[in-house]
């Protein structure tokens, strides 16, 4: 092991047909409670170039602009993680999933590879949703989860309801090449409404209505019970294997990916349409952003663009961690605004405490900010952030500071030595990339970076594309600011202490979510096969 890694033990637009119906009722109509609800939208995969209003020209994406366009787009809003386990999981919790043992090195241990994994979100942690439940907050999480699903001992132990969510439908694993349209594995794709699984395998094609649909259905019953609510709606779009329904298939200029996001877009307009139909618009917080950047070794048709920054998914080069990131909030977030403030997926957590006034954790570090005051004057609040640490895997890769960011380790892009047409600044041709034909990327182990001592520095307002290291000559303060920053990161690793490890964990057979079917003869069989989703039924 390089002996810079700081070793720590790891112990409404259109309308299409089946969608839940907006609902008839007063266009000013406003909850009772005075307590504001919070909707997180997460999209899969989605780079930071990808948008209309972020610059993307060949994808129509309208429901989303008009986001920005009423509220505020941030131009440096960084993920918590390049991947979406430790990226999910920081969501969860506004911590560094680091403290936790929710990162590794190098595939397939960097985010969870199978269903039947019996490592998971910890019971020791305390999620947004738990907090905000104790408020008096409905909470529902519609989508993908993949911070595992089952202990060795408790079928269910690491999903969704266990950690404070009153209702979900969703992935419980996540989108891969074995859930291709018309080709799904059971083995791999299946869908579960809280504790049940009710589609195996995952029908793909009509994925996106029917979560749309249970995320409707969740603020209408929300509404209907008088309660302020707290929604995730983690999207499986635009993660590959690519997919879309029938009428959102071959209608974009951006290809099968712009099928993809266009359908997330109209998604979007549905549920944004509920809250104005409900007359909620005004007391609801509706933040956008995505898990990481795109996954490049998927190919240049099937994965999104980073808008020019350097790197990818799996990697901390902007590519990977500067997310597209909106929110919205009449009344309260000044429209049409764009700012450079440095925010953060770990801010949600502290900042829905905040909206909720429900104090932070005691005892516990958040690595997260509130950034509430930047939501209300963006022109003038500054980043709450001191310095931002950007973890590869086990160890921290790079940090952000004053304006600065500092690598102290790069991913070697193997794309450079060995061409591939599949990408450019990317790991095409790892042990998990089929010989070059996608699912690798850039890992994190000592092997796979190149290491930096001093750390290269890069001024994020002039050089947000990484190209030109500051240097003694053009950098007067060169010395100050390696000093400080390898001060900071020594400070920081004195704060991870160990945690047990969730991602090194083998598969075991009798943890693979299953559907029970009965037979002709009433007796229930293990079939693993089933499609017994109903719309509207609540199951356990």
């Amino acid at each position: 092991m390089n002996s810079m890694w700081v070793s720590v033990g790891v112990v409404v637009g259109v309308v299409m047909v089946g969608a839940v119906g907006l609902p008839a009722v007063s266009a000013n109509r406003q909850m009772p409670s005075t307590k504001p609800n919070i909707l997180i939208l997460l999209a899969d995969d989605l780079g930071y170039g990808d948008l209309g209003c972020f610059g993307r020209q060949n994808i129509s994406t309208p429901h989303i602009d008009a986001m920005a366009s009423d509220g505020i787009r941030f131009t440096q809003w960084i993920s918590a993680a390049p991947i979406c386990t430790p990226s999910r999981a920081a969501l969860q919790t506004g911590r560094l999933p680091r403290r936790f043992g929710m990162t590794a090195n190098v595939l397939p241990w960097r985010v969870f590879d199978l269903p039947s994994q019996p490592g998971g979100f910890p019971s020791s942690e305390t999620t947004v949703a738990t907090m905000l439940k104790s408020a008096g907050y409905r909470t529902g999480l519609t989508g993908k989860w993949h911070l595992g699903v089952s202990t060795l001992g408790h079928f269910g132990e690491h999903l969704p309801l266990n950690h404070g969510y009153d209702d979900w439908l969703g992935l419980p694993f996540t989108n891969m090449r074995a859930c291709a349209e018309g080709h799904e594995s059971s083995q791999f794709c299946m869908l579960m409404a809280n504790h049940t699984v009710v589609q195996q395998p995952t029908h793909m094609q009509n994925l996106t209505l029917e979560l749309t649909d249970h995320a409707i259905r969740f603020i209408n019953n929300s509404v209907a019970a008088e309660q302020p609510f707290f929604l995730l709606f983690a999207y499986v779009h635009v993660h590959t294997a690519l997919f879309s329904s029938p009428m959102f298939t071959n209608v974009s200029r951006g290809g099968r990916f712009g099928d993809n996001l266009e359908e997330l877009d109209w998604s979007v307009g549905q549920v944004l349409s509920t809250l104005t139909a409900h007359g909620i618009a005004d007391n609801t917080l509706v933040l956008f952003t995505s898990d990481n950047g795109p996954y490049a070794e998927e190919g240049w048709d099937e994965c999104g663009r980073t808008g020019g920054l350097a790197g990818s998914k799996g990697q901390t080069f902007e590519g990977g961690i500067r997310m597209p990131g909106i929110a919205m909030w009449p009344g309260v977030v000044p429209p049409g605004v764009v700012t450079d403030t440095l925010v953060s997926t770990l801010d949600i957590f502290p900042t829905a405490l905040a909206i909720a006034g429900v104090p932070l954790p005691a005892g516990v570090i958040i690595d997260g900010r509130n950034m509430l005051p930047i939501l209300r004057v963006p022109a003038t609040t500054p980043t709450a952030h001191d310095w931002l640490w950007h973890y590869c895997g086990n160890n921290v890769t790079a940090g952000r500071h004053a304006g600065l960011k500092f690598h102290f380790a790069t991913q070697r892009w193997t794309s450079a030595a060995r061409p591939s047409p599949k990408c450019k600044q990317c790991c095409p041709y790892g042990p998990t990339s089929f010989n070059g034909t996608g699912g690798s990327m850039c890992d994190c182990a000592s092997g796979d970076v190149d290491f930096h001592d001093p750390p290269l520095i890069f001024n994020m307002t002039a050089d947000r594309e990484e190209r030109h290291p500051l240097t003694v000559s053009t950098f007067p303060g060169f010395a100050a600011a390696v000093a400080a920053a390898q001060d900071a990161l020594a400070a920081h690793y004195v704060t991870v202490v160990g945690a047990k490890d969730q991602m090194h964990t083998l598969p075991d057979p009798l943890l693979q979510p299953c559907c029970n079917t009965p037979t002709i003869l009433g007796v229930t069989e293990r079939t693993c096969e089933c499609d017994t989703f109903a719309e509207g039924k609540v199951y356990p």
